[in-house]
C-alpha cells in the first residue's frame, strides 16, 4: 500500500490541491451560494428534463449532455437537483482532467515539472469558475484531454484500440457541443485508411457505437423537428450574433446582445425555419455585406480574447462577509481571468503556428493539438458576449504545447529537465 501512494503521489497531491483551491475560490467568490445561473444553463436543464421526463429531444442541446446532467431525474430529483448534480459532475471532470494532463505532460518532461504545469490548469481561474455552473465547458475539456491521452497512447503503442477510443471520444464530443462536428469529421478522415484496415477489429465497435449515437441524435432531430442534424444551435448563433453585428456595423448602430430584434425574430420561428432564415441571411450578407461580416468576425474573436469570466463578474456578497474583502477578491480574480485569457490565447496561437508547421510528419499528436486550438479560436468568431468561455477550452492544450516547446529548447535544458528517452 505505501508503494502505491508513492507511485501515485503526484496524482493524490493534485487532487488535494484541487479540492483546497476550489474551496478557497468558493470562499472568496461565494460562487456556490449565488443562485445565479448562466443563461445557457436553463437550456441544459430543459434538455435533461426533455430526455428523462418527456422522452424527447431538445432542438439546441444534444442527448449526451442531457443524459449526463439529467441523471437525478432517474431517482425522482427536482429541477434544482440538476444544477447541484452538475457541480459534482464538473468537479470530477475538472480533477480528472488535471490527472490526465499530468500523465500527458510526463511523457515529455520530468514528473516534478509535469506536476507544476498541471497546477497551472487548476489556477486558470475561468475554468475554476465554470465548475460551479451547468455548462458544457468542463466536461468538454475533459473529453478532449481524454481523447488526446488515448491518441498519445496510440502513437506510443501502435495499437488500434487506442485510436478507436480516441476517435470515439472525438465523435461523442459533438453530442456535448455541436460545434465539434467539423472537428470530429476532420479527425476521422485523417485516420480513415487505418479505420478501413481495422474495420473488422473488436476495437472498432467503440467507434461504431459513437457513430451510432450521433445517428440516433440526428434521426431524433429529423423525427421531432424536420432536419437530419445534430442541433439547430448554429442557426440562431450565427443570426443573433455575428450576423446581427455585421448589420449593426453596416447601419452604424451599436450591437446589443440584450436588445437584439434579430435574435427575437429568429427565436420566434420554428427550428426548421430558423435554419432556412439563417442560411438565406448568410448568403445575402456574403453577397452584399461581406466586408462588415468580416469586421464582425474579427471583432468577435478580439472580444473573446480580451474578455474576463462572466460568471465571476455577476457574483454578489450574499454571505454578508466583509464587503471590501469580497470586492477585492472578486475584482482581482476577474482581472486575472481577463489577463489569463489574453496571455494564454496569444501563447496558444503562437505555439499552434509553431507545431502546425513543425510537427506535421513527426509527433503528430502535438500537430493535432495545435489544430484543435486553432479550430476553437477561429470558431469563436461566430459569437460574442460570452467572456472567456470560448478560449479557455484551449488552455490545457496550450500548457502541453508550452511544456513540449520549452523541453526542446537547448538553452533551457539545465533548468527545465527534459525527459530523457
Amino acid at each position: 500500500m505505501p508503494s502505491f501512494f508513492v507511485k501515485y503521489k503526484f496524482h493524490f497531491l493534485l487532487i488535494l490541491i484541487g479540492l483546497l483551491w476550489i474551496s478557497l475560490f468558493d470562499f472568496m467568490t461565494q460562487m456556490s451560494s449565488q443562485g445565479v445561473m448562466h443563461s445557457d444553463s436553463f437550456n441544459y436543464q430543459e434538455s435533461a428534463k426533455n430526455l428523462y421526463v418527456f422522452y424527447r429531444g431538445h432542438n439546441y442541446r444534444p442527448i449526451l449532455m442531457a443524459a449526463i446532467s439529467g441523471i437525478p431525474y432517474l431517482f425522482g430529483g427536482s429541477d434544482e437537483s440538476i444544477f447541484t448534480f452538475g457541480f459534482y459532475v464538473n468537479l470530477v471532470c475538472w480533477l480528472a482532467t488535471s490527472l490526465l494532463l499530468f500523465d500527458i505532460l510526463k511523457k515529455t518532461i520530468k514528473p516534478k515539472n509535469a506536476f507544476l504545469f498541471s497546477l497551472l490548469y487548476f489556477f486558470t481561474v475561468g475554468n475554476t469558475a465554470h465548475v460551479f455552473h451547468l455548462l458544457t465547458e468542463t466536461i468538454y475539456i475533459f473529453m478532449f484531454v481524454l481523447a488526446f491521452y488515448f491518441l498519445l497512447k496510440y502513437y506510443e503503442k501502435h495499437r488500434f484500440l487506442w485510436l478507436s477510443l480516441a476517435l470515439s471520444v472525438f465523435v461523442l464530443s459533438m453530442l456535448i457541443k455541436p460545434g465539434s462536428k467539423f472537428l470530429a469529421i476532420v479527425f476521422v478522415v485523417c485516420f480513415i485508411k487505418i479505420i478501413f484496415k481495422n474495420y473488422k477489429s473488436k476495437a472498432s465497435w467503440f467507434l461504431y457505437g459513437s457513430l451510432f449515437l450521433v445517428f440516433i441524435q440526428c434521426a431524433g432531430m429529423k423525427y421531432q423537428f424536420g432536419d437530419f442534424t445534430v442541433s439547430y444551435i448554429d442557426a440562431p448563433t450565427y443570426y443573433g450574433y455575428i450576423g446581427s453585428k455585421a448589420m449593426c456595423i453596416k447601419y452604424g448602430k451599436e450591437y446589443s446582445q440584450i436588445n437584439n430584434p434579430r435574435a427575437d425574430y429568429i427565436f420566434s420561428n420554428e427550428s426548421k425555419n430558423q435554419k432556412i432564415i439563417a442560411a438565406e441571411d448568410f448568403k445575402k450578407q456574403l453577397q452584399f455585406n461581406k466586408i462588415n461580416l468580416l469586421k464582425a468576425y474579427f471583432s468577435d474573436v478580439i472580444e473573446n480574447t480580451k474578455s474576463g469570466n462572466s460568471c465571476l463578474y455577476e457574483c454578489k456578497n450574499l454571505r454578508r462577509v466583509n464587503q471590501s474583502f469580497f470586492d477585492v477578491s472578486k475584482n482581482v480574480l476577474f482581472a486575472i481571468t481577463k489577463w489569463q485569457n489574453r496571455l494564454f490565447t496569444l501563447v496558444a496561437l503562437l505555439l499552434s503556428a509553431y507545431f502546425l508547421f513543425n510537427n506535421y510528419r513527426k509527433e503528430r499528436v502535438y500537430f493535432f493539438m495545435a489544430f484543435f486550438i486553432t479550430y476553437i479560436i477561429l470558431l469563436s468568431g461566430i459569437s460574442c458576449g460570452q467572456g472567456d468561455r470560448f478560449h479557455l477550452v484551449t488552455f490545457p492544450f496550450m500548457i502541453v504545447l508550452l511544456a513540449k516547446f520549452l523541453s526542446e529548447r537547448k538553452q533551457l535544458k539545465p533548468f527545465f529537465e527534459p525527459l530523457q528517452k
